[in-house]
Parts: C-alpha cells; sequence; structure tokens
C-alpha cells in the first residue's frame, strides 16, 4: 500500500509541491512514505487535504474515488500504528502561573473572602484565544509588587476584617430614549399581560456594580419619560439581583427631572442593580382600558392654553414641575435618565465567621493560642494554598515568620498573618507545577486533583477532592468526583470562563451595535444575549446534557426582553426560565444565540462571511488561511 500511496502523490502531488515550486509551502518531493511517521505533520496535512477534496485543485486530474479511500485509509491506520508503538514523550509540562480568575476564585475559596484583588492587576496575556496559556502568562515586576499587597490585603480582610473605605459615589447613565413614544397609538395594546415587575421593559435600567464591603449604600435615581394626565402615581422601584429592594410613589405626569433615593444595606460583592417601573400599565385612565383604571376625574390638571385660574395657580404650587402646563400628556414612556451609587456608610468591620473557620482550624480562644496551634494552622493553610502534601521541612519555613512576629511582641492573629502572606508569595502557591519524574508519561494524584480543579472550578482543590488523593485514579472514583464537582456551583466558572473564551461570547460586553441601526439594543439586552448562552451551557454541564446539545438543541433560555426580541411569545417577566424552540426556525444551539450572532458580525450589518470564519475557527479548529497580499479587501456595497 505504501507503493501505491507513493505513486499517488507523484503523480498527483509532487510536480506543484516540488522543492522549486513549493505550492503552499509544502514540498512532498522526497519523502518517503514509508517512513511517514518522520514527517508526520506533512502527511496529516496532506490527509486533511486529501479527505476533504481540497486536493487536487479544481481543473486538474483526479484520482480515482476508489483508490483515494483506499490511501487516506491507509495513511489513518499507518498513524494509529506508529503511535501505538511510539514511546510517549510529552516534554516538560511547563509551569502554569494563576491568572487573573483563577487567583480571585483560589483566594476566595482559601480564605472565605470573596474581595477579587486580582482586578487591579494587569491584563493577563492571551495566547490561541484563551488567558491561561502557561508561556503567555509571564510575570512582571509590576505584577510581583501586586501580588505582594494582594496576599496583605487577602489575609488581613479575612483575619481582621475589611479595611475602612471612605464613601465615594459611582455615576451610571441610562441610555437615551428620547421621547421615543411621540405619536405612538395605544389602541389594541394588551395592558393585561406584561411583565409586572418592568424588569424587561425597553425603559428599565440595568448596571453591574461592584460593592467593596458589607455596608449600606445610598441610591439616588433620575427619572425621566411622561404618564398620562390624571393616572395613578407612577411607582419606580429598586433591585439588586432581580430582588425588589424598594418602591416609591411619584405622582407626576412629567417625571423628568424628578429624584427619588434610598440607602439600603448591600453585602460585598458584584451585584446587578436594575430600576424599573411596577406595573405601568395598571392606574391609567379608563380611556386605555387598562387594568385597575384611575379613579381620578379625567379633567385636565390646569388649562393647557389661555389665561391660568385660580385653581390652576394652585395645582402649579402643588405640583410644580411634575405635570406639563403646556399640554395634556397622553404618553406612556417611564424612563430613566441616571442612577448614584453611594458609599460605603456604616460599613462592616469585622471578620466573617466563614473566614475564621477557614484559617483558625484549631480555634482563636487565648488558650488556644500556642505554638502547636500555629503549627497546625499554617500547615493546614500550606498544604490547601500548595494543592500538595508539605513536607514538615518546607512548612517550617513559614512556621519561622509567625514566630519572628512573635518574638517581636505581636500577637498572635499578627503572627499567623505574617505567615500566610509568606505562603500567598510563594511560587508554590502562585504557579501550579509539575515536577519531572522518572515516568514522564504520568502525573501524581495531586496534579491531577489541581487540573481538575482548575478546569472545572478555576479554582483550587477543595478538602473533598485532596482526600481522594491516592484513589482519584481509580474509575469509579474520578468518575464521582467529576460528577460532584459539575453540580457544584463553582462549576459556572467553566461556563464563564473556558466557554466564554471558546465560543467567544464574552466579546459581547464589548461589541457596540450601531444605535442608528439598532436603537433598541441597549446593555440590558446585552445582558440578557449573554445570560442565555450562559444559562443554556450551564445546564448541559450540570445536568449531564449531550454535548451535541450544543448545535442541535432544540430549547434555548429566554426571559421576556430576549424572548420579545426573538418574536418568542408567551414569555412574560425577568427570570429565565428553559423555552422550547423546536416549533420556531430559529432553534436552540448556540447557532442561533444572539450572544454568538452579535459577535460574528459588524457593527453595522450581519456577516456570512465573519460567521463563516467562526465556525472554521472555533467548531471546526480549522482556520482559514489569510489572504493574498495582493487582494484589495471588499466594497462595502
Amino acid at each position: 500500500m505504501a507503493a501505491q500511496t507513493s505513486a499517488l502523490t507523484g503523480k498527483y502531488c509532487t510536480t506543484c509541491h516540488s522543492a522549486s515550486m513549493k505550492a503552499g509551502g509544502l514540498v512532498l518531493a522526497g519523502l518517503d512514505i514509508a517512513k511517514a511517521g518522520d514527517d508526520a505533520p506533512v502527511w496529516e496535512k496532506v490527509l486533511r487535504a486529501v479527505k476533504t477534496g481540497q486536493m487536487p485543485p479544481p481543473g486538474v486530474p483526479k484520482p480515482d474515488g476508489a483508490v483515494v479511500k483506499n490511501v487516506t485509509h491507509w495513511l489513518e491506520q499507518e498513524f494509529a500504528r506508529q503511535d501505538r508503538t511510539a514511546k510517549p514523550d510529552p516534554g516538560r509540562v511547563t509551569a502554569r502561573r494563576l491568572n487573573k480568575a483563577e487567583y480571585n476564585n483560589t483566594i476566595r475559596d482559601l480564605l472565605g473572602v470573596d474581595i477579587r484583588p486580582a482586578d487591579n492587576f494587569p491584563a493577563d496575556t492571551a495566547a490561541f484565544g484563551f488567558d491561561n496559556i502557561a508561556d503567555a502568562l509571564t510575570l512582571s515586576p509590576a505584577l510581583l509588587e501586586n501580588y505582594v499587597d494582594a496576599a496583605e490585603r487577602s489575609v488581613r480582610t479575612a483575619i481582621f476584617g475589611p479595611e475602612f473605605r471612605k464613601p465615594a459615589a459611582v455615576h451610571f447613565s441610562a441610555p437615551v430614549r428620547i421621547n421615543d413614544s411621540r405619536g405612538t397609538t395605544y389602541k389594541n395594546r394588551d395592558f393585561f399581560n406584561y411583565d409586572l415587575t418592568g424588569l424587561s421593559t425597553l425603559h428599565s435600567a440595568h448596571f453591574i456594580h461592584r460593592f467593596p464591603v458589607d455596608a449600606e449604600y445610598q441610591f439616588r435615581v433620575v427619572l425621566n419619560g411622561h404618564r398620562p394626565n390624571q393616572s395613578e402615581p407612577a411607582r419606580p422601584a429598586l433591585f439588586i439581583d432581580g430582588k425588589q429592594i424598594h418602591e416609591w410613589e411619584v405622582d407626576a405626569t412629567d417625571l423628568e427631572g424628578q429624584i427619588v433615593e434610598v440607602r439600603v444595606p448591600v453585602k460585598a460583592g458584584e451585584h446587578q442593580v436594575s430600576t424599573s417601573y411596577l406595573k405601568t400599565y395598571h392606574g391609567l385612565p379608563p380611556a386605555y382600558g387598562g387594568p385597575d383604571p384611575s379613579k381620578r376625574p379625567p379633567e385636565p390638571l390646569i388649562t393647557p392654553r389661555g389665561k391660568l385660574s385660580e385653581k390652576d395657580i394652585e395645582t402649579l404650587r402643588k405640583f410644580g414641575t411634575r405635570i406639563k402646563t403646556d399640554a395634556i400628556e397622553t404618553r406612556i414612556d417611564n424612563r430613566f435618565e441616571s442612577l448614584d451609587i453611594g458609599g460605603p456608610f456604616n460599613q462592616t468591620t469585622k471578620p466573617s465567621e466563614a473566614s475564621l473557620r477557614k484559617v483558625f482550624i484549631c480555634g482563636r480562644a487565648k488558650a488556644e493560642q500556642t505554638p502547636a496551634c500555629a503549627q497546625r494552622i499554617i500547615a493546614d493553610f500550606t498544604r490547601r494554598a500548595f494543592r500538595r502534601n508539605v513536607p514538615a521541612a518546607e512548612t517550617a519555613n513559614f512556621v519561622n515568620f509567625y514566630t519572628l512576629a512573635r518574638k517581636h511582641g505581636d500577637s498572635f492573629e499578627e503572627g499567623i498573618a505574617t505567615a500566610l502572606q509568606a505562603v500567598l508569595i510563594s511560587p508554590n502557591f502562585l504557579y501550579r507545577i509539575e515536577r519531572d519524574k522518572p515516568d514522564t508519561t504520568r502525573i501524581t494524584d495531586s496534579e491531577l486533583a489541581a487540573r481538575l480543579a482548575y478546569f472545572l472550578w478555576s479554582s483550587t482543590p477543595d478538602d473533598e477532592l485532596l482526600k481522594a488523593v491516592g484513589t482519584l485514579r481509580q474509575p469509579a472514583v474520578l468518575e464521582a468526583q467529576v460528577r460532584r464537582m459539575l453540580r457544584d456551583k463553582r462549576s459556572l466558572a467553566l461556563v464563564e470562563n473556558f466557554a466564554g473564551q471558546w465560543l467567544q461570547f464574552k466579546n459581547i460586553d464589548v461589541v457596540r451595535p450601531d444605535q442608528e441601526r439598532f436603537p433598541i439594543f441597549d446593555d440590558a439586552l446585552r445582558l440578557a444575549m449573554r445570560r442565555e448562552t450562559e444559562h443554556f451551557l450551564a445546564n448541559i454541564v450540570q445536568n449531564d446534557g449531550a454535548v451535541t446539545d450544543i448545535l442541535d438543541a432544540n430549547y434555548t433560555f429566554l426571559n421576556e426582553r430576549l424572548a420579545r426580541f426573538y418574536g418568542v411569545p408567551n414569555v412574560t417577566g425577568p427570570e429565565f426560565r428553559r423555552v422550547d424552540m423546536s416549533a420556531t426556525p430559529r432553534g436552540g444551539g448556540v447557532l442561533a444565540h444572539a450572544s454568538i450572532l452579535t459577535v460574528s458580525s459588524y457593527s453595522t450589518r450581519t456577516s456570512p462571511v465573519l460567521r463563516g470564519k467562526w465556525i472554521m475557527e472555533v467548531l471546526l479548529a480549522s482556520p482559514p488561511p489569510a489572504p493574498p497580499p495582493n487582494v484589495p479587501t471588499l466594497d462595502e456595497t
């Protein structure tokens, strides 16, 4: 068969792929097919080109189909045979530095504090579309300084509580939608079936904000828009992570510039803050035909034309700028102008019980503050931080920091903090190091546990996974651990980090579609697009779904805003829920998701070329070649 393969390439391939022509940068002349293993990358490229029909190219003679089938089958078998007989040599594994997401998650799980210290680090360098490629994760002097600061801040937050922060304000501007209801008719509109929370409406406002500490925060909302004359008061509301926190009542037909405020306690961390109007279509004048119509008299509040009467003057004194003076208001376009978040006020300064339990495993009472307890605390923390069993001699290096601090008169807690900070700036923590072994084909159970944890959770192994070290290679144990880890909420990191970079839907955060062509696109719709893909993939991961569902599922996850954008009926409310898409032309796989379609388009229009390139790169791992240098770009026509 080797002779037949050699004859085929000599007849159909070597003319163009000779040493002189080098078509496509490929030279086949002089290669011995009997030693295909010595030039495996070349022959694998030949195999792909022949199997896909790319070679021989159009316009030149082609070999018989049966011959091609025999040759390609033989090549595949030959590669498989050589792979079986070759001595495995994976080479050395590069020490892999924790990227920003991994560092944040590891600190959270080690110390029980979710302060995301790596958010202030320089951006990680991506390679091949991912930000956890070892060769790209270098360590700069600036980053080393960041590590020292982050270690101190993280440990002291866990042991002594969060640092005191001075109040500051953050301003968010709502999307500008000026008078987009002018001239709108409300006849035949369904005022009875709609999202009563208002979170799915076009004029709701949604923002992502990180609250640094547990404390009270001041929310100042500037309203805008209009409400029909003699309606019941508007009811703007504040939501955090979809839960209603506060509701106001604003009796006005002209909402522009009206301000409402509230101060409420908020837990530290990243939260979605939303403002909306509750029951927008309730309490309208009876002429609108909506639910719970207003019981106020239908007459105008003031005379819109001519001289003001005594009653008009009295009404203006009462309502001021909250009513229109030049016309009778008929529009329904309650909206928002901005949101300001101020704080923290009355912040929590004590450490959390969860973080204290993670650190002080033998207690904090005065009688328990012994050198033996300190050694036990440091040994346990070092084992968890280094993701392996640590010899006593190695642990002693960090116990010395505790001892030195105590000799200088520092407290027990200060001594522990000093030792733990030293652990967090050790290369054994900052890097995942897999040491050279005589048998290069196997990694240790500890290294396997670390690989599992950082792939599925983007975080460190937990105690249960570390307890399995020694039996982790047993198929039943390994499967049980993987299934347990996938059911854990931390597996959402697999969707956000791995899938978000693989499918590139994380880029939806920075895409800016043209507002003139797509006026309904705003941050709320952007967030809904991303959430659809995240919920969809998380459902597959956590419920052991079929991997083929990624492309050909007959379902997806929608809320009212995204369903309305897709034209899918009978989805009401801001909550995402599973929706059967089998009866729709859109379908449910990721190729139909708005997040994927948006990142594979131009800002002004769709692009089959970009989407085809996305499919070749992301799904087929076969990116198209770069265009020849002498080919100009196509005109935008």
